[in-house]
């Protein structure tokens, strides 16, 4: 199966390689700059994710507060895959006005996330979600999904039953694996797929972005042009 399709209609997500690297290795070295941490753009991102390991709430706050300043994360990280994204949804995209960035640092509870799925937050049925380390996973350290027929099918016994996230999506977490990804890789998944990730052991930060995005052609239902924005590849 193609990756088109296998993102569709296939299990819901793929692991995709970054089509243009080079870019990707520069937004790394942006991102660097742009946290403030007495770091060069030059540091291996490991040192920085060690001192990020090391900060508090608060400076890891203003860390982040210092990022707000990389204001075209998204357009960065959605020309790294210029090909695929064409294939899904032509040239001219609305996508998340500004990426999200995460940076879980370890510790108990940190980065454990309950089962979700896009749709929940108002994300538009055409939306889809690209997820990307800055640095390779250690084994356990990623995302896990539920692929699409079986999602669908929790998504709509929850349904039937008024219920969201209920017993049966929350037992499902203490088995799952996340998948593993290497620096250069990106998981693309559409907004019906249960994901999240558990607790990881490690001592260094966890680096990750995400950004949505979606034809033009499509509507965006309950998000806005607050949210979103247009943008045309290259």
């Amino acid at each position: 199966m193609d990756t088109v399709n296998e993102i569709n209609s296939g299990k819901g997500y793929a692991i995709v390689e970054i089509e243009n690297l080079e870019n990707f290795i520069q937004l790394r070295k942006k991102f660097i700059k742009n946290l403030n941490i007495n770091s060069n753009e030059d540091e291996d991102i490991d040192i920085v994710r060690e001192k990020i390991a090391k900060m508090n709430k608060s400076e890891i706050n203003k860390a982040m507060v210092n990022l707000l300043k990389f204001n075209n994360l998204s357009e960065i990280i959605v020309n790294s895959f210029p090909k695929l994204i064409k294939q899904l949804c032509g040239e001219e995209l609305l996508i998340q006005r500004r990426a999200t960035v995460i940076m879980n640092v370890p510790g108990k509870g940190q980065a454990k996330q309950w089962p979700h799925y896009e749709l929940m937050s108002g994300i538009s049925p055409f939306t889809y979600v690209i997820w990307i380390p800055m640095h390779d996973l250690e084994e356990n350290s990623g995302v896990y999904f539920i692929e699409l027929k079986k999602s669908l099918e929790l998504i709509k016994k929850e349904e039937a039953q008024g219920l969201v996230n209920g017993p049966t999506v929350l037992n499902m977490m203490s088995n799952k694996k996340p998948e593993p990804l290497k620096f250069g890789e990106a998981i693309i998944f559409n907004p019906f797929v249960l994901h999240g990730n558990i607790q990881f052991e490690s001592n260094l930060a966890r680096i990750a972005y995400n950004v949505r995005f979606q034809s033009i052609k499509k509507p965006i239902l309950q998000k806005n042009t607050d949210y979103l924005k247009y943008f045309k590849l290259n």
